[in-house]
């Protein structure tokens, strides 16, 4: 059951106060915003989207401590990650709220806010269009536009994942690889090619796997290996897997078109 943030909220004490701020300059929201219903209120200074709202507690160590946030995808997946501290009502314009017994908790949940929201649409597309508005349509500026494009990419596909890689668990970065599901060159759009939900961020051999039709994912996020791929190879991929890949229905229409194209449906 879901903790009632309007029973336990209350006016935020000075000390308590100063460590809501604290928390939300250490991550990422550095501009404050205002107060109201026990709620402080913060923006990133960085022109990251999102509100985002804290307040402590009526028990004695300030817990439970609670975070709001207004960016719907971030709210969503928040929602996925931490399932145990949904909290509500949800106030005002925020679209998910979260109550935690350990200050430490929140600031977790705070830190995965804040990488959410650089990472998620459309943020990531409008730091590359403002990098590139000044390159022209020849060659070498097309390759300039698809190198600066890929680093945003990647960028925003470490955010998403919480720098690892959610198969295999490796978090060593130059072990990891920002994986197109539909390619740079196949898309539409720069806004589908900055899409964090057109992208994975795999393991190195898995990533060449992926990238080579070898491999997909059903939208569960299970595993599908061609039948007749050697042994050898399914044996290093296969054992060191450690989950399924969490998909949202964001995710599905782009996983869909690997499929098909790679013959798997």
């Amino acid at each position: 059951m879901a903790l009632s943030t309007s029973a336990r909220c209350r006016p935020v004490h000075p000390i308590y106060r100063s460590e809501l701020q604290q928390a939300a300059y250490n991550h990422g929201f550095r501009k404050e915003n205002g107060e109201a219903d026990g709620w402080l209120y913060f923006r990133s200074d960085e022109g990251v989207p999102g509100e985002v709202a804290l307040a402590s507690g009526s028990e004695a160590d300030g817990a439970p401590w609670f975070l709001a946030v207004e960016h719907a995808g971030v709210a969503a997946k928040l929602c996925n990650e931490f399932p145990s501290a949904l909290a509500e009502p949800v106030p005002g314009q925020f679209r998910g709220a979260f109550a935690f017994s350990a200050q430490a908790e929140m600031r977790q949940a705070l830190s995965r806010a804040f990488h959410l929201a650089r990472a998620l649409p459309t943020f990531p597309l409008s730091q590359f269009e403002a990098d590139v508005a000044s390159l022209g349509d020849t060659e070498v500026e097309r390759i300039t536009r698809e190198r600066i494009g890929q680093g945003y990419f990647r960028k925003a596909l470490l955010d998403y994942w919480n720098n690892k890689c959610p198969l295999t668990g490796i978090s060593e970065r130059a072990l990891l690889r920002a994986s197109h599901i539909v390619p740079w060159a196949r898309c539409e759009s720069d806004e589908e090619r900055l899409d964090v939900f057109n992208g994975l961020l795999l393991a190195a051999h898995w990533d060449a796997a992926f990238d080579a039709g070898l491999v997909s994912f059903d939208d569960g996020g299970r595993a599908l290996i061609k039948p007749d791929l050697d042994p050898a190879v399914i044996s290093l991929l296969a054992p060191h897997v450690i989950a399924p890949l969490p998909l949202l229905e964001a995710h599905h229409r782009q996983m869909a078109w690997h499929r098909k194209h790679f013959g798997f449906e």
